[in-house]
């Protein structure tokens, strides 16, 4: 008989598993606790428009990668899938004047320098940075302890840019790379891509991997990707559960399996093994398997699916020291605008120091259009998104605020308002054509998708962070168990959940 993985959560990490357990011969069960497979790579329809809730553009849409090659396993990219790109990554706003990173490097170069002349050494400095991050591939291929010499050696090759940028930005983070400018629209363009508080080779990663024509968004957008994935997962025969939750992963703790007592903060050498039997369903039925993968938030695996003794030191660490590994917080709008042309073009992000209505919000906001997916609005019609963020502040906010829906939806409502009159105020081409869709919060993220605080990504690494390894898939007295999904591939985002499904699968069939 073929053994049978039973895999927790279908987002972006729990499809990717499925499918490449499939693919290696195994009986796969997908269980999704929401309506929908995707995770946080969503949308929904409102009023005849669609909101897409992910992809502003994807790492690894162009063949020759490692990452392009697992893209390409799970069914969201080929040459069947038309990739949307745009020639710019997004345009800064601050005190009236504009700077943009376009796709073209030399291009923004030039314009930083013009902003700013007495930066120029800077400028100069940093877009070397970018230019190096162009050559940055992410590896995909599989799980460091299965690297063989050569393997290692390949991948050192590889990644040299990358630890030639680690090299150069070491000890610092954005707050300290944006100091190196005078001029505060550089430094607030540096900022609004990457947290202050990431790491200082974040942005010259990130914009690296844009302009080297790497970053797209697969057609049809976020939902369209994950619905792709699906397809794919069941073609191979593996079975997906919607709608059904997992609420306990069982354990058989008897003797057979040399367990007794209590694990202590699931440190090594403390723990005696036990093993994972299958998992029980919120209806009360149980069902089976060889392998376990939770593939959800670890804030749900531990402390609700198994015994949160069964953390790692590591990982308990990132949810205990919250200055070290902090989470971000954001207040979502969608509009229709009765309007065929698109105003704006691409993401602009605007300075609002009038939207701070809370504590730890950030003056910016963000506003994205997506006249690239005609399929989004009527015909004549196009659909405006905005994102106004900050930190774990805010999403004490809104939980404190959620204990009365009347005043939650209120302020909800009071938001938009204010979002939609500084919209008709940026961009005049919208006075009286916007129309609100729909407003979402942290709350939001938490009730669909179980997201720790709210967030739909993972903790960011710090310079406090910095030197921590990873936490690892592996849970210390559970050998059939395997972690995957963005919280153990912090900052998380597509790529790292899917690789961790890939590996998931990797390490289960190489034991």
């Amino acid at each position: 008989m073929r053994e049978k993985i039973l895999i927790i959560g279908a987002g972006i990490s729990g499809l990717t598993a499925g499918i490449y357990a499939a693919k290696a011969g195994y009986e796969v069960t997908l269980y999704e606790k929401h309506t929908i497979a995707g995770g946080e790579c969503t949308g929904w329809d409102r009023q005849g428009y669609h909101i897409d809730n992910c992809i502003h553009w994807l790492m690894g849409t162009t063949p020759g990668t490692e990452l392009y090659e697992t893209w390409k396993t799970v069914g969201v990219v080929g040459e069947h899938i038309k990739i949307h790109r745009n020639d710019r990554m997004y345009t800064s706003w601050l005190n009236g004047q504009s700077l943009t990173l376009w796709q073209d490097i030399d291009r923004t170069e030039q314009e930083m320098k013009a902003l700013s002349p007495e930066d120029a050494p800077a400028i100069s400095k940093l877009m070397d940075s970018c230019r190096i991050a162009k050559k940055v591939q992410i590896p995909a291929k599989k799980p460091p302890e299965m690297f063989r010499a050569l393997d290692g050696i390949k991948m050192m090759k590889s990644m040299s840019p990358a630890l030639k940028l680690f090299s150069r930005y070491k000890g610092m983070d954005t707050r300290d790379l944006a100091a190196q400018f005078k001029h505060p629209l550089i430094r607030s363009v540096l900022s609004d891509f990457c947290t202050e508080e990431s790491l200082a080779h974040s942005f010259p990663m990130a914009y690296g991997n844009f302009v080297s024509g790497d970053g797209g968004i697969p057609e049809g957008g976020s939902s369209a990707t994950a619905m792709r994935m699906k397809t794919r997962f069941q073609e191979l025969g593996g079975v997906l559960r919607e709608g059904t939750e997992v609420v306990q992963i069982l354990l058989d703790m008897g003797k057979d399996n040399g367990f007794s007592g209590r694990p202590e903060a699931g440190k090594a050498g403390t723990v005696k093994p036990a093993r994972a039997i299958g998992v029980r369903l919120a209806d009360g039925t149980a069902e089976y398997g060889n392998y376990i993968i939770p593939a959800c938030d670890t804030s749900i695996t531990f402390g609700k699916l198994m015994p949160e003794d069964y953390m790692g030191e590591l990982l308990r660490s990132m949810y205990e020291d919250r200055e070290a590994y902090p989470v971000y917080s954001t207040f979502q709008t969608a509009f229709a605008l009765d309007c065929g042309q698109d105003p704006i073009e691409a993401d602009e992000i605007l300075d609002c120091a009038n939207l701070c209505f809370a504590p730890g919000v950030k003056p910016r906001l963000t506003v994205k259009t997506y006249a690239y997916e005609p399929s989004f609005a009527p015909p004549g019609k196009q659909i405006i998104q905005t994102l106004l963020g900050g930190s774990e502040e805010l999403y004490d906010y809104w939980k404190e605020l959620g204990y009365d829906r009347e005043a939650y939806k209120a302020k909800k409502a009071e938001l938009a308002e204010k979002i939609r009159l500084e919209l008709e105020f940026r961009y005049p081409a919208c006075k009286g054509k916007l129309r609100l869709l729909d407003t979402w919060t942290p709350l939001t993220y938490q009730r669909y998708c179980g997201a720790y605080k709210g967030f739909y990504q993972s903790f960011t690494i710090t310079k406090k962070s910095a030197k921590q390894p990873y936490p690892p898939a592996g849970i210390v007295g559970l050998p059939n168990v395997i972690l995957a999904g963005q919280w153990i591939n912090p900052p998380g985002g597509l790529p790292g959940a899917a690789i961790s499904g890939k590996f998931a699968i990797q390490r289960i069939a190489g034991r």
